[in-house]
């Protein structure tokens, strides 16, 4: 069963026509659109629910966009049980809304509808609330409703970084709902962060307005022309159906740029990219061969993470490469390792450049000693994690390495590119090249090494509670181990992360009663921003702790 995908507003609009019995029973009957067969013919779908009963969607780009496109052939149509099953399972579209129907903005007052930008914030907001009120246990259709009426509200008056957080919150929803692997408690935390961030911001005029507000789409602006040398091409494989390969490339000034081949598909897709062409000019480069080439390119074009565009303007012809050893590419190792993590933990560009000895692998991993001590690097594909282990098998081996930090994780990187004294040209793509024992110099297969015994710090403490918050909701914080874990933050000399752990149980507890002792639902913004607050401290001082971890002391504390 896959239905076909909505835009945001088709949600509500839907929800809203059902009588209150039946949006009841919405997440009760969700589990029988898995007996439905969805036939796609063009812009035209359908289902047969049953021998009387048939549900069709017109499609805009195989998108339903409009509630009045879906259409039930049963007795209670609009208003039936049918409509609400196929928008509440089906996955949220990023369409961008009508010309006619966004709103323009005035000095934060909105033309027309006088609707601004902080109304749009505070409906947005109250809809995350609601979601760490409740938890995902509690999140039904109804709710996942609520945040993408709130999404649409965001994007008509323009606040496109907020409605972008607020689909993935509800694809984070849906995934939980319906058992998905891909669902990351984590990972919906982090959204939920981002996104009330944002609204805090917005409501309270803090922070660059543009920068709050976001895109409609990723824009590509001219950037002129460009002399780029390869740097190392990387596998993309995503939990949403997207996969192949991006090369990233540098410039004389030592700028990172990256040219993208990313399109639906699966882990087929990887050596498809990399072999295929570079869809920039008429280069004849491969994916695999830029990375070890170079580029001229004139009429460039780039959006705002440096990612370089392959508009019909945009003219590259192949050109000489430098290898690791040359410049400009040799300087990304100058940079020092502090400023490396800085810019890393605290921008988008969260590439490092390392130069160390193979200490020898571990069970998962390759350990490489820097001069600053030694770190963990993963492997993000089967390949990668069968050339690092490899490579693990030469201890003091030299390597220069490409890799992206883990941010959560102290010490701990994810290799993409690796060069050093080995039998090939140049250096190894780990994600999608294959690494065989006769590339590696001379010598026996060292043994493996034990993995560090690592004890989770004090400060976990409080992101546990964070994150458990995010499934089982206000009770979760309001439980007696929480008082616990304050006071063992405080015993630890960490008062101020207690101080938060205090006042987050403290708000979840407060509760106002009616006359019979029963919970009145509370609308304040007290439990949602000390959750808020405390998630930012936890990622702050997760950040900080990482850094040190990478870090001798007296390097770590500047």
């Amino acid at each position: 069963m896959t239905v076909p995908p909505v835009a945001p507003e088709v949600v509500p609009a839907v929800l809203d026509a059902l009588p209150p019995r039946l949006r009841k029973r919405i997440d009760g009957a969700l589990d029988r659109a898995r007996e439905w067969v969805v036939e796609v013919v063009g812009d035209a779908a359908s289902a047969r629910i049953d021998a009387d009963t048939v549900l069709s969607w017109t499609l805009h780009s195989g998108v339903l966009i409009g509630a009045d496109e879906l259409v039930c052939s049963c007795l209670l149509a609009p208003k039936c049980l049918h409509r609400g099953i196929a928008v509440a399972v089906a996955s949220v579209a990023e369409v961008q809304p009508r010309a006619a129907d966004v709103v323009e903005l005035e000095d934060d007052v909105v033309v027309g509808e006088k609707r601004g930008e902080r109304a749009a914030a505070e409906v947005l907001w109250g809809a995350c609330a609601e979601i760490l009120r409740v938890g995902v246990t509690g999140s039904g259709a109804v709710v996942r409703s609520e945040l993408l009426r709130a999404v649409h509200g965001a994007r008509l008056v323009g606040l496109h970084r907020a409605a972008a957080g607020g689909v993935r919150i509800a694809t984070g929803l849906a995934a939980a709902k319906a058992g998905a692997s891909s669902f990351d408690r984590e990972t919906l935390a982090d959204d939920l962060t981002e996104v009330m961030l944002v609204c805090h911001d917005l409501r309270s005029g803090i922070g660059d307005p543009v920068a709050l507000r976001g895109t409609a789409r990723r824009e590509y602006q001219p950037v002129g022309a460009l002399r780029l040398y390869g740097l190392c091409t990387e596998a993309v494989l995503t939990s949403s159906g997207y996969a192949g390969v991006v090369t990233h490339v540098v410039a004389a000034d030592r700028t990172l740029w990256t040219v993208p081949s990313v399109y639906p598909g699966g882990v087929e897709r990887i050596v498809i990219a990399a072999d295929g062409p570079v869809a920039m000019g008429e280069t004849g480069l491969s994916h695999r061969q830029l990375g070890r080439s170079g580029l001229v390119l004139s009429g460039a074009t780039a959006a705002p993470d440096r990612r370089l565009g392959a508009g019909r303007a945009v003219r590259a012809v192949a050109a000489a490469g430098a290898t690791w050893d040359e410049q400009p590419v040799a300087g990304l190792w100058d940079e020092p390792l502090a400023d490396q993590l800085t810019r890393a933990l605290h921008t988008g560009q969260d590439l490092v450049f390392l130069s160390g000895v193979v200490s020898g692998a571990t069970t998962t991993a390759l350990r490489l000693r820097l001069d600053t001590g030694d770190i963990d690097l993963l492997g993000a594909t089967d390949a990668a994690r069968d050339n690092l282990r490899l490579l693990g098998e030469r201890p003091g081996l030299p390597l220069r390495v490409v890799a992206r930090l883990v941010p959560d994780r102290p010490a701990t990187a994810v290799a993409l590119a690796a060069a050093g004294e080995l039998a090939v040209t140049g250096h190894v793509d780990l994600t999608i090249d294959r690494l065989q024992r006769s590339h590696l110099p001379p010598g026996a297969p060292a043994a493996a090494l034990p993995a560090p015994a690592v004890e989770p710090p004090p400060s976990g403490l409080l992101a546990t509670v964070v994150d458990r918050v995010v499934l089982g909701g206000r009770p979760v914080a309001a439980l007696p181990s929480t008082t616990r874990d304050a006071a063992t933050l405080a015993r630890a000399g960490l008062t101020a992360t207690a101080a938060l752990l205090d006042t987050l149980a403290t708000t979840a507890r407060t509760r106002a009663r009616d006359p019979f002792g029963r919970a009145i639902p509370d609308p304040t913004d007290a439990f949602p921003t000390a959750w808020l607050t405390a998630a930012l401290h936890t990622r702050e001082f997760t950040r900080a702790a990482v850094r040190l971890s990478w870090l001798p002391p007296e390097q770590g504390a500047n």
